[in-house]
């Protein structure tokens, strides 16, 4: 099912409104912390990253790296 342009539009319309409260919250936050907001900004982004369950990207091309090597 395809969605209409009204529906696309709603969507980009709502996350853009989120991305608007985020980075307003962060700005509120370096503000009161007395830092600079890109320190802020980098540490929130570490801090989503970090608890995210992502497992190891290179894991898989080690393995293969070393079934290579032994073949």
């Amino acid at each position: 099912m395809k969605k209409t342009p009204s529906e696309n539009d709603d969507a980009r319309d709502a996350s853009l409104r989120v991305s608007k409260r985020v980075r307003d919250s962060l700005k509120a936050a370096a503000a009161v912390m007395g830092r600079p907001l890109y320190d802020v900004t980098n540490e929130a982004i570490n801090d989503y990253l970090s608890g995210l369950k992502l497992g190891d990207p290179l894991a898989a091309i080690r393995r293969a790296g070393r079934s290579r090597k032994t073949a």
